[in-house]
């Protein structure tokens, strides 16, 4: 299946081209994180897969001491934020896309704004100063490769605002760039729903958004990623046996309550599939995918690709031929022609 060989490829290079991106860019991030300390204020654009990038790192900028935020940018456009000191991150793996363009266009003074891509003759890579990831643009339809890559873009940017990052770069030296390998019963749950869910707290969370997405594409199914708070708040009455559920339950005090939306799921007549980074207590009718007990943006690593791998193997299951091939998209969008 040619869809399914590019995407393993391009996995399988995502801890090493991200971790060289990762030190390629310590000459260019303390300029950036200079001006971010001046401002106090940040804000994250991006789309798709790259908006969801910058959801995964927003509490280790707030951790960071910064007034930061991660909004879409096709929304950022039409409700910009006040005329204050700030420092604006444009996020486009290819950056090309047309929203990139139309806000560079709209905003013509381009001071205090930089760039993370991996295209350095992109349109963004041309308008402003940009860190640029290893390797060059992906060649997937699905984001895998370019979310790892952002990731430790922003890690060099948080590393020279005094933010540790050793967790995660043990992550990329040592870790499975596939990810852990799914239970065969994960593979069938995933293959025969009718809907995805997925669910989690913090940064944890931002994983399963971007998995949300890789399914939706490739898999051709509806899916959707709630914060566990705001599945908690109405949405659990759509749950039923035809669904599934993922969930990522963390290190430390949240894990109770993942706990506990596994177990409610079990008593509807689903089989949740639980990625588990602490070491709780097993689930009777869930399936349970082991991971390191890590948190921060060293859990994340390990959470991706993992989510990614049981995403798009068993949307391939599901597709057969056609797969990885859009049928109404394309890998760089315009959604702001007229």
């Amino acid at each position: 299946m040619p869809g399914l060989e590019v995407l393993r490829r391009e996995m399988a290079r995502q801890y090493t081209d991200a971790l060289q991106s990762f030190h390629e860019a310590h000459e260019q991030a303390p300029a950036i994180a200079s001006r971010i300390r001046e401002t106090g204020r940040l804000t994250l654009l991006g789309m798709g897969a790259s908006h969801w990038a910058n959801r995964m790192v927003l509490a280790s900028y707030r951790a960071a001491g910064i007034e930061a935020a991660a909004e879409v940018l096709s929304e950022a456009m039409r409700m910009p934020q006040p005329p204050r000191d700030r420092v604006t991150i444009l996020v486009s793996q290819s950056g090309g896309s047309g929203e990139v363009a139309a806000y560079l266009d709209r905003t013509p003074d381009h001071a205090d704004h930089f760039g993370l891509t991996l295209n350095t003759d992109s349109t963004l890579g041309r308008a402003v100063p940009c860190l640029i990831g290893v390797g060059g643009r992906e060649q997937a339809f699905a984001a895998t490769r370019s979310i790892t890559l952002t990731l430790c873009l922003h890690a060099a940017i948080l590393a020279a605002l005094g933010e540790d990052m050793n967790a995660l770069i043990d992550v990329l030296n040592s870790g499975d760039p596939l990810g852990a390998e799914p239970p065969a019963d994960a593979l069938d749950t995933l293959q025969d729903t009718s809907l995805l869910v997925m669910s989690a707290r913090g940064q944890l969370h931002g994983a399963l958004q971007a998995a949300s997405l890789t399914f939706m594409e490739l898999a051709r199914t509806p899916a959707m990623a709630l914060e566990l708070g705001q599945l908690l708040h109405g949405p659990m009455e759509m749950l039923e046996p035809t669904h599934t559920l993922v969930l990522a339950r963390p290190v430390g005090a949240d894990a109770a309550a993942v706990t506990r939306t596994a177990q409610a799921a079990v008593s509807y007549g689903l089989r949740p599939v639980l990625f588990d980074l602490g070491d709780q207590p097993t689930i009777d009718g869930a399936i349970h995918v082991q991971l390191p007990p890590l948190n921060g943006l060293a859990g994340v690593a390990v959470l991706l690709p993992a989510v990614q791998r049981l995403a798009i193997e068993a949307a391939a299951a599901r597709v057969g031929d056609g797969f990885g091939t859009p049928l109404r998209s394309s890998k760089v969008t315009n959604g702001e022609a007229p």
